[in-house]
């Protein structure tokens, strides 16, 4: 399944949707912190209920959720998004999610859900993780109106110790010449990804850009799971973000005292030329494998 990046690429079926607060969401589970790297994900949510997520939620003190339903105005940030069409990447959240998890089993998960139909909420969104214990952000989003994003960028700009790790999207061009956003704000504390096959060569689809798009890693036919917890195939740069962030989360844990500038450089450390593609498509290079790179599982 192709990834179609949430928020924007869904805007012209979601513009007329009526906001169904609360649709088919289930109670938060209860549970305990589980300790580890805090990192946030804004997507259409996550199946909290599912054993690959639930016990991994970040936490407070109390055992309430670190995380937020900006659509839904509640702290149940479920992953369904209202009056979409079911071939529009309905439950991304979840399979985004669960690479992250995957490849990153240490580490804790703070869920944020975007409100359909409002960019202005990117702004408040970014300002509560940043009071928060997260220092890295999933962010498998894009779009194609450079104002639409003006808010979230002003706000990532206002805080430069969370690294964005960014969707370069998946159009099949060159996203130098034609900017899809917030990837085309090239904003220093982003990390913009870009997907590849396992032989470093870029799918038709997938945006490329040597000045935008920071670094390329395999993210076609990746194993997942959907929303109701079945493997499920996937392919796009959306999934490869979540390889690329949990290689950040690893890096963080090993080096808790590190910067996000000082993440981001590590990662790109990593990169390499692409074995599988001559023309220059990314500003640093390839990672092979991300789930190889960098330090152990923390």
């Amino acid at each position: 399944m192709r990834d179609f990046l949430a928020v924007l690429f869904f805007a012209a079926v979601l513009a007329s949707a009526p906001a169904l607060a609360g649709v088919n969401e289930p109670e938060m589970p209860s549970g305990k912190d589980p300790g580890g790297v805090a990192v946030a994900i804004i997507d259409s949510g996550v199946n909290y209920t599912l054993k690959e997520i639930s016990p991994r939620l970040a936490r407070d003190p109390q055992g309430n959720l670190i995380g937020y339903d900006f659509h839904d105005d509640d702290n149940c940030p479920f992953d369904v998004v209202p009056g979409q069409k079911p071939d529009a990447g309905r439950h991304h959240g979840t399979r985004v999610a669960a690479i992250f998890l995957r490849e990153a089993p240490k580490a804790r998960l703070a869920p944020y859900r975007y409100r359909a139909h409002s960019f202005e909420t990117f702004a408040p969104i970014v300002e509560t993780i940043a009071k928060g214990p997260a220092r890295i952000v999933i962010m498998s989003l894009g779009g194609y109106q450079k104002a639409d994003w003006v808010h979230f960028a002003k706000a990532a700009k206002a805080h430069p110790e969370i690294l964005f790790i960014i969707s370069a999207g998946n159009d099949g061009w060159n996203v130098d010449e034609k900017p899809i956003y917030p990837s085309g704000y090239k904003l220093s504390n982003a990390l913009v990804v870009a997907s590849t096959d396992n032989f470093g060569r870029l799918p038709v689809a997938s945006n490329w850009g040597p000045g935008t798009v920071d670094i390329s890693t395999p993210g076609e036919q990746l194993e997942s799971i959907d929303h109701l917890g079945a493997k499920t195939f996937v392919s796009g740069s959306s999934f490869a973000v979540p390889r690329i962030a949990a290689l950040a989360a690893r890096f963080q844990s090993a080096n808790p005292t590190w910067s996000a500038k000082q993440v981001k450089r590590a990662v790109l450390d990593l990169a390499g030329p692409s074995p599988g593609d001559r023309t220059r498509r990314t500003r640093y290079g390839w990672i092979a494998n991300p789930a190889l790179a960098g330090p152990a599982t923390q």
